[in-house]
C-alpha cells in the first residue's frame, strides 16, 4: 500500500514539474498570436503600473491580461508559471517582475 501512494504523490509531484517547465518555455505567440508582448497583472500591483506605463511609453501594443479578472484568465496565468505579477513575455523571453533595462534590452530585439 505505501508503494502504491510513494507512486501517486511522485507521478503528482512530476505532473506538477512539469507544467512548470512547460510554462516556463513559454513565448508571447504562444499565449497570443497577434501580440509580441503579453503582460499578466493584477489591479492592485504598482509594478504592473510601472510595467504598463513603460510598455506604453514605448508605444508597444501588447496584451494585458488581469489574472484576477476570471477564472480562465487566472488559469492561462498558472499555466504560463505564474506566482507572481507582472508576468511579462517579451517575444520568446519570460520575466517574473518588472526590470526597466530587461524589458527596453527584450523590446530592442523585437
Amino acid at each position: 500500500m505505501r508503494t502504491i501512494a510513494f507512486w501517486v504523490i511522485a507521478i503528482f509531484i512530476l505532473g506538477l514539474a512539469w507544467k512548470q517547465i512547460d510554462g516556463s518555455r513559454l513565448r508571447a505567440a504562444d499565449i497570443s498570436p497577434e501580440h509580441e508582448v503579453v503582460m499578466f497583472t493584477a489591479p492592485w500591483c504598482g509594478y504592473c503600473d510601472r510595467a504598463r506605463a513603460h510598455l506604453n511609453e514605448r508605444g508597444i501594443d501588447f496584451l494585458e491580461i488581469d489574472v484576477e479578472g476570471s477564472a480562465s484568465a487566472n488559469q492561462q496565468w498558472r499555466d504560463a508559471g505564474g506566482r507572481g505579477v507582472p508576468l511579462t513575455f517579451i517575444g520568446e523571453q519570460r520575466f517574473a517582475g518588472y526590470s526597466r533595462e530587461a524589458y527596453d534590452q527584450a523590446l530592442d530585439r523585437l
